[in-house]
């Protein structure tokens, strides 16, 4: 299990034995209606429990958006429980796709020449402390004898939620997602915020199908130098410079305290492909049984990006032997196509032919599928 695992599992347990005590301690002796329908505890408590988290995970999102607003940035894609409104090349679109974080992701582009970066990670904590003082007024406000004494116990709960939510978002540490506090003790160092707003201007540009040339390489490999890196070892996969792509590969490994773990799963998966195209098969072999436990090898069987799909192929192919799982694994091709950017696709095409070419070569028994077009 990775650190930033163990870390999420200690914030939640945290945030679980922590509900309960203000639960039992705080809230239940101060319940002392159950909303202006007299409904009863349970229902009461479970009704504004869910509320409040809604109302919080998608203030939090809106909070990031107003902040990268007001920094200097433009939104690009809005991600509240999976229901995403992404921007394409020509118009928003709604639709469902993953995200990085407890509830939500917002993604942003630079918009302005100057920009304040900190504003998207500061509006959160404004919001937090609004809606907590807003609360603590009505606790203090409302009596429990009151006929709205409901409001008060909704107020005890919503601080609960709201609390819960921004003491996972303020934690300063990596957990299984890039949380708020740690883009901040990020964002001190300046090489950081360099490789950030260059990071989001190449996704832009990506974004918009547009040829991105000269990616730089930075050697000192942080969370956001190691997301330019990886896009330098893209374009370099996608000129056919291997060497290069590889070295990069290797570089980010050896820093794999700052990749998530599907980052990090996925790099393993760009190594095996490269290694299985270019080396004897035996070496690759030796590799795979190296750097690939079960659980990785696991995430590749199901994981709809492209990169796991190649590295998939090329296994099952050249060192299975399985017919059917390079087929099962062809299958998911057009699904992870539509997950990628748009300037990746026609790259990822080519990478995709070349593995599939490179399994029916070595075996010309095989029927070959039409190729993805």
């Amino acid at each position: 299990m990775r650190k930033e695992e163990i870390r999420g599992l200690i914030i939640y347990s945290i945030l679980i034995i922590a509900a309960l005590v203000v639960g039992f301690t705080v809230i239940q002796p101060n319940i002392g209606s159950y909303g202006p329908n007299k409904m009863s505890p349970f229902g009461f408590i479970i009704v504004v429990l869910i509320v409040a988290y809604l109302f919080n995970a998608i203030a939090l999102e809106v909070l990031h958006v107003l902040g990268a607003i007001f920094g200097g940035y433009k939104v690009t894609s809005f991600n509240v429980f999976g229901i995403c409104i992404h921007k394409t090349q020509e118009k928003w679109k709604l639709g469902f796709r993953d995200f990085s974080g407890i509830s939500g992701e917002t993604k942003v582009a630079p918009n302005k020449e100057k920009k304040n970066i900190n504003l998207q990670v500061w509006f959160p904590i404004f919001g937090y402390a609004i809606e907590l003082g807003t609360c603590i007024v009505i606790t203090t406000l409302v009596t429990k004898n009151s006929p709205t004494a409901w409001l008060r116990s909704a107020a005890l709960l919503f601080i609960l939620i709201s609390s819960m939510i921004a003491f996972y978002n303020l934690v300063p540490l990596k957990l299984d997602s890039m949380t708020d506090g740690y883009k901040i003790r990020l964002f001190t160092k300046p090489v950081n915020v360099e490789a950030y707003n260059q990071m989001l201007a190449i996704q832009e540009d990506q974004r918009l199908g547009k040829t991105v040339e000269n990616i730089p390489v930075f050697e000192e490999i942080t969370e956001y130098t190691a997301e330019i890196n990886m896009l330098a070892m893209y374009k370099f996969l996608e000129d056919e410079k291997y060497s290069e792509a590889e070295k990069i590969v290797d570089q980010l490994l050896e820093h794999k305290h700052v990749l998530n773990i599907n980052e990090y799963n996925r790099l393993i998966a760009q190594k095996l492909y490269l290694a299985i195209l270019l080396r004897p098969i035996e070496e690759a072999k030796r590799l795979y049984e190296e750097i690939c436990p079960i659980e990785i090898r696991r995430f590749m069987a199901n994981d709809t990006s492209m990169a796991s799909i190649r590295a998939y192929i090329l296994i099952a192919g050249m060192m299975e032997g399985s017919e059917s799982e390079v087929q099962f694994a062809n299958s998911k091709v057009e699904k992870a196509k539509k997950r990628a950017l748009a300037s990746q696709i026609k790259a990822e095409e080519k990478l995709l032919k070349k593995a599939l070419d490179y399994v029916y070569e070595n075996h010309p028994e095989w029927v070959k599928e039409k190729d993805t077009e």
